[in-house]
C-alpha cells in the first residue's frame, strides 16, 4: 500500500515541535538545578576538621606531617532543608609534606553512617609505623605510604598469649619516649618495639630515655589559645631579649624585674635587649634586669611574642645562621587579625622576612631541620551564600614555612568529601588576594 503523499510534512513539523520544546524547558532545568542547589538538595560536606595533636616525624620518603581528619557528608532533601536523609563520617589520616604543605597520601580510617569522633586519634610514630587508634581498635600505618602495616590481629598472631586481649579503649593505650605500651584486658602491661610486633613485658611507668625513631605528637594549644605559644623573651647568658614598648621598659628598669605582657594597655611592641644582674635575697640569689635599650633596627609588632612550641617551660625557638628569633603578631588589632610571622636577626634587630599566615588562632607549631610547620584556623564563608549572609565556618589550615626564605606553603581544609586516593586540593589559595 502506498504511503499518503503528507507524511513527510507531518515529520518535519513534528521534530520542528520537539526542538522547539527542548529549547523552552532548557531554561526550566537550569532555573531547578539552581533551586534545588540553594535549597539545600543533594550531598553537603563539612570541611575536614582536624581531630588532636599532628604528629611530625621523617619517613624514608622525606620530613612529614600526619595529620587525622574527620568530615560528616549530609545528603539533605531538596525542599525540606530540616529533613535529613543520612550523614556519613569519613575519618582519614593525611601525610603532608614538611617543606610545603603538600598532600602525599590519604588513608580512609572509617567511614560510619552518623559516626561519632571519640575514640579516636594519632598516638606517635615509631619504627616506621603511624600508630592511630580508632573506636575499633589500634592500627598501625606505614610512615612512606599509609598502608596498614599492623593491627589487633596480626599483634595477637605474633603473641598467641594475647589473643582476645588486645583493648580498643584509648584509656589503655600510652605512647611515651620509648614508644607505644597498653595494659591487656587481663591487666598484664605489654610494649611494642621498635622493630616487629612481639610485645615485651612493661611497667605503667612511663619511659623518660628516648628512644631513636620514636615520635611524640606535637603540643596542641587546646583552650588556651594562640598565646600559649608566644613568649615575652629569653634570658641569654649574661643578657635578656624581648618585646617591650618604651613605658615597659621604663617601668622595668625601675623595678629591675620583667612583668607580665598586657596586650590590651601595650599593644604595640618592639625587641629590647637588657642586662641581667643578681642581689642576694632570703631565698638566695634573685636576677635583676637593667640597661634597656631597643634594638635599632627592630619593627613594631601588633600584640606580639616571641613563638615558642608551647610545651610548659620551653624557650622561644632560636635559629642559627644568622641568630634569630621568630616573631609572631597581628596585623590588625580585633577579631578580624590574622596572624603574621617574622624573623628577626641580631644584633640590629633587622627583618629578614615576613609572611602573611592564613589563619586567625593558632593550634600547634612544629619546628624542624629547614622548616617550620604550623597548624591553626580561620573563618571562612559558611555553606549558605548571599549578599547578607553572614554564615562562617571554622577552617583547619597547615602551613610550611622556610626557615631560610620565609617561603610558604599552605594546605586549607574546607574540601570536597572524595574517595581517600583522590586527594582534593586545597581550598587556599595563597596567591589569590586574601
Amino acid at each position: 500500500m502506498s504511503e499518503p503523499i503528507v507524511t513527510a510534512p507531518r515529520s518535519r513539523w513534528r521534530k520542528a515541535l520537539l526542538v522547539g520544546l527542548a529549547a523552552l524547558a532548557l531554561p526550566v532545568i537550569i532555573t531547578a538545578a539552581i533551586v534545588l542547589a540553594v535549597a539545600g538538595g543533594g550531598p553537603v560536606a563539612s570541611p575536614a576538621d582536624v581531630i588532636g595533636p599532628p604528629v611530625r616525624a621523617g619517613s624514608a620518603q622525606g620530613d612529614r606531617v600526619y595529620v587525622l581528619t574527620s568530615q560528616w557528608k549530609t545528603f539533605r532533601s531538596a525542599f525540606r532543608s530540616s529533613s535529613t536523609s543520612y550523614t556519613d563520617l569519613y575519618v582519614d589520616v593525611w601525610a603532608f609534606d614538611a617543606a610545603d604543605a603538600r598532600p602525599v597520601w590519604r588513608h580512609r580510617l572509617a567511614r560510619d553512617r552518623s559516626g561519632v569522633n571519640m575514640g579516636r586519634a594519632l598516638l606517635g610514630a615509631q619504627g616506621g609505623t603511624l600508630w592511630a587508634l580508632d573506636p575499633k581498635g589500634l592500627v598501625g600505618l606505614s610512615l612512606t605510604d599509609g598502608a596498614v602495616v599492623a593491627d589487633a590481629a596480626r599483634i595477637e598472631a605474633a603473641n598467641p598469649g594475647l589473643k582476645g586481649l588486645i583493648p580498643t579503649e584509648a584509656s589503655y593505650f600510652r605512647f611515651d619516649a620509648a614508644g607505644l605500651a597498653f595494659t591487656a584486658a587481663d591487666g598484664r602491661n605489654w610494649r611494642l618495639p621498635n622493630e616487629g610486633l612481639k610485645a615485651e613485658p612493661a611497667t605503667t611507668a612511663p619511659a623518660q630515655a628516648p628512644v631513636a625513631g620514636v615520635v611524640r605528637p606535637a603540643h596542641i594549644a587546646g583552650g588556651n589559645g594562640t598565646y600559649a605559644f608566644m613568649e615575652r623573651g629569653l634570658s641569654i647568658g649574661p643578657r635578656w631579649l624581648g618585646l617591650l614598648d618604651a613605658e615597659e621598659a621604663k617601668t622595668f628598669a625601675a623595678n629591675g624585674a620583667i612583668g607580665g605582657v598586657d596586650p590590651a594597655s601595650h599593644p604595640r611592641m618592639r625587641l629590647w635587649r637588657a642586662s641581667i644582674g643578681s642581689k642576694p635575697t632570703f631565698f638566695g640569689p634573685k636576677p635583676t634586669f637593667g640597661a634597656f635599650a631597643p634594638l635599632p633596627e627592630s619593627p613594631e609588632f601588633i600584640n606580639s611574642g616571641l613563638l615558642s612550641n608551647g610545651v610548659t617551660n620551653s624557650l622561644p625557638i632560636l635559629l642559627f645562621r644568622p641568630d634569630s628569633v621568630l616573631v609572631l603578631h597581628r596585623d590588625r588589632l580585633g577579631d578580624a587579625g590574622r596572624l603574621r610571622l617574622t624573623r628577626i636577626s641580631g644584633p640590629a634587630g633587622k627583618a629578614l622576612w615576613t609572611v602573611e599566615l592564613p589563619m586567625q588562632a593558632l593550634e600547634s607549631v612544629m619546628p624542624g631541620e629547614g622548616s617550620l610547620v604550623l597548624l591553626g584556623a580561620r573563618d571562612e564563608p559558611g555553606p549558605r551564600r548571599g549578599p547578607n549572609s553572614r554564615d562562617t565556618v571554622s577552617v583547619d589550615q597547615l602551613v610550611a614555612v622556610d626557615l631560610a626564605s620565609g617561603r610558604m606553603g599552605a594546605y586549607g581544609f574546607k574540601v570536597l568529601a572524595t574517595n581517600p586516593e583522590k586527594i582534593p586540593a586545597s581550598s587556599t589559595n595563597l596567591a589569590a588576594a586574601d
